[in-house]
């Protein structure tokens, strides 16, 4: 697959090779060019994508002048594209590497890399070694016994029974995904379920689609649907919030779990500098709604 427009010259830093697709600048300011995959076809007609499907390629975005880069997911019968990367300035005189989570994507699409020329001969954009991993659900199995996997009913794929009822369909046909509790998902697509904000914090979460208002932070899309009209809740940790303030979302209350223990999952994205700590916390009934009275059970606590 070429690139639109002409071959880049050789620059330092660019081994020899072919290069999947290459952007010099120097044409019309604002102009955009677009290299989409795969090249031949409108979209992957493709719907088993896993959820832990990852796509890597390699970019080389250096000059003066480079100017923006963006890559861009296209859903069959949807006018709407979600943003999955973007660069906007000189990267240096290297290679790099990008590592986009695309996740459990059910419809075909396609994908675009969109590059603006800022109309100066100060700068070139090219990128190599596309990749797609772990993006194949589970074949069907001979045989599912193990106590701990679940086989799918009509797929007959063999999964991991922490699967089942988590918002994703990681057999393929949906079976994993029946006979859940309402009560006891959100993907917030309807607002927050049968949480609510608590009244005695600082900051209230706000439920949200697309990417973040703060640029270079934030999530570009949602987890549970892979595209800008799903929803998600965020806070911003820059102004006007201060050091140490503190935004609590709380569960409705759930009976005792049998002997067998209750799990607890979540997705949480968490980039930018001095976002400080994102935090579980397990009370009783009996305890007030202050995190000290509660168990600590933690995600993450990360700074940058």
């Amino acid at each position: 697959m070429g690139g639109c427009g002409a071959r880049s010259p050789r620059r330092p830093g660019i081994p020899p090779g072919s290069l999947l697709s290459a952007f010099p600048s120097g044409k019309s300011r604002g102009d955009c060019q677009r290299a989409r995959f795969p090249g031949g076809a409108p979209f992957y007609a493709i719907n088993h994508f896993h959820s832990l499907c990852l796509f890597f390629f390699r970019f080389y975005d250096h000059g003066l002048s480079v100017g923006a880069a963006e890559l861009q997911l296209h859903v069959e019968d949807s006018n709407d594209s979600t943003v999955l990367w973007r660069v906007l300035c000189n990267q240096g005189n290297q290679w790099s590497q990008a590592t986009i989570q695309l996740g459990r994507l059910t419809q075909p699409f396609h994908l675009s890399l969109d590059k603006v020329s800022l109309g100066i001969y100060d700068g070139v954009s090219a990128i190599d070694d596309i990749r797609f991993e772990n993006c194949t659900l589970s074949l069907p199995a001979e045989s599912c016994e193990e106590p701990d996997f679940f086989c799918c009913r009509r797929s007959k794929a063999c999964i991991e029974k922490l699967l089942l009822c988590d918002l994703v369909d990681d057999c393929g046909d949906h079976t994993d995904e029946v006979d859940c509790v309402p009560e006891f998902q959100c993907n917030f697509e309807n607002g927050i379920c049968n949480w609510e904000q608590d009244t005695e914090d600082d900051v209230d979460w706000t439920r949200k689609h697309g990417p973040t208002s703060t640029l270079n932070t934030g999530p570009m899309k949602a987890h549970t649907l892979g595209t800008a009209k799903g929803h998600y809740l965020y806070i911003e940790s820059s102004e006007p919030q201060v050091f140490q303030n503190r935004a609590t979302f709380l569960s409705p209350v759930l009976n005792a779990t049998d002997a067998g223990g209750c799990t607890f999952r979540l997705y949480y994205h968490m980039f930018g500098k001095h976002i400080y700590r994102l935090a579980i916390y397990q009370r009783v009934w009996s305890n007030t709604r202050d995190s000290c009275c509660g168990r600590y059970l933690g995600i993450k606590a990360t700074d940058g």
